[in-house]
């Protein structure tokens, strides 16, 4: 009987044993697919001193004539913390060979109401790959422009030069076409890279519209607000070759177009449907770079009772690097029909130049200085001044007439 229970007990202990080794041999084998993805922080930040003049300034009046004072900037000297971010990356492999992640972008700005900038995840393999949140399309990932050779604050690209200029009101200032979605909420595809081709696509079910944030309502008039889209979709096709000699190209096409475009607020005046292309190519050899694009908003967006424009656009940019030096310089031009008298039209026109020295002094941080210089006319920019007043108050009337504007900026940066 004794031998009996031995037995029993030392089968049922065989039997655990094995039930623990074969679970734990499980634990060491399972897919790698399951294990936690990776967390990557990087980040950037730049410290800028910028000098400037512009010849006019903005200037407001009340109902009753009265001035409700000079707004802008005229002359002198700011101190700015442009563009700080910290990029939060978790990234994770199946073992299909499907890569997935997610993305925060935090803004630390000392000033703004919400730091988070992006916010997206994406799912990547030979197929192509899939973006969805919040977060740039293709029109700003896959499109070569002037500005792929701008160097220091990145001249109208990416220079905060609104701090500081006067625009005037009613000329085009921007390498983005008008309805570029920016980071507002959207889902994007881009297909492999086949021979030197890659395409893509952003749709955005209603632009102005990000993350958490409520629909605004349409109906008020209490508060500024600006068109916005429905059913917005951007496309891009870019080709990228290297040949034998050092010689690279790259060259792209870009469109935006929007199935309704609304007016910004219940009553107003209707909108024409948003509709824009560009064109731009980069090109490169040894230490030699040279970049173009030419950008047309048709009449998107524009009211549809006025025989007016969006715009089009012009950039350019030619850099040299040696060593840890870089110099570069660029052009922007920009000219459309803006609204005048009698519903007449008249040119509207900017015209801006910049050149840049930036220096490396270790591996992620370098120091540059920058001129830039912005002349600008629209003979009708009181007029166009005046169409985006919903009432005669201080909050838009006037606008900025005819300027030029004379930046110098020192900087320094700092990318991890």
């Amino acid at each position: 009987m004794i031998r009996n229970i031995f037995n029993s007990t030392t089968t049922t202990l065989v039997s655990i044993l094995t039930f623990i080794t074969s679970t734990n041999v499980m634990a060491v084998e399972k897919p790698s697919g399951l294990e936690t993805p990776k967390l990557n922080i990087s980040g950037s930040s730049s410290f800028n001193s910028w000098f400037f003049n512009n010849d006019r300034k903005l200037l407001r009046k009340a109902k009753d004539g009265s001035p409700c004072g000079f707004q802008r900037f005229g002359r002198g000297q700011l101190f700015s913390v442009d563009d700080p971010r910290l990029r939060f990356s978790v990234d994770g492999k199946l073992d299909s060979g499907m890569e997935y992640g997610l993305v925060f972008v935090l803004e630390p700005s000392v000033n703004a109401t919400k730091n988070a900038r992006e916010n997206f995840l994406f799912f990547g393999g030979s197929w192509g790959k899939v973006i969805v949140g919040d977060t740039n399309g293709v029109l700003s990932t896959m499109t070569f422009g002037g500005y792929d050779q701008w160097g220091g604050t990145g001249f109208i690209n990416g220079g905060d030069f609104d701090r500081v200029v006067n625009y005037t009101t009613g000329v085009v200032h921007s390498v983005n076409l008008i309805g570029d979605t920016s980071r507002d909420t959207k889902a994007t595809y881009i297909t492999p890279r086949w021979n030197g081709l890659q395409a893509g696509i952003s749709y955005v079910p209603r632009t102005e519209h990000r993350g958490e944030d409520d629909i605004n309502s349409i109906t008020s008039t209490s508060s500024p607000k600006k068109p916005f889209d429905t059913d917005n979709i951007s496309n891009a096709i870019n080709f990228i070759h290297k040949f034998c000699n050092g010689f690279e190209m790259a060259l792209s096409a870009s469109s935006v177009f929007a199935a309704r475009t609304h007016a910004e607020f219940s009553g107003a005046v209707h909108r024409r449907k948003t509709f824009g292309y560009a064109f731009g190519g980069t090109f490169s050899y040894e230490n030699i770079g040279f970049s173009a694009e030419y950008g047309n908003n048709n009449r998107s967006r524009e009211f549809k009772n006025h025989r007016v424009n969006a715009g089009e656009f012009a950039d350019f940019g030619i850099s040299y690097t040696w060593g840890a030096t870089k110099f570069s310089t660029g052009y922007y031009y920009s000219w459309r029909k803006s609204l005048a008298l009698n519903n007449s039209t008249r040119k509207a026109k900017l015209s801006a130049v910049s050149a840049a020295v930036d220096q490396k002094l270790a591996p992620g941080l370098g120091v540059y200085i920058e001129y830039a210089f912005f002349d600008m006319k629209n003979p009708g920019a009181r007029s166009e001044a005046k169409r985006l007043n919903k009432n005669n108050t201080c909050d838009f009337v006037g606008g900025v007439p005819s300027n030029k504007a004379n930046v110098f900026v020192i900087g320094s940066r700092l990318v991890f």
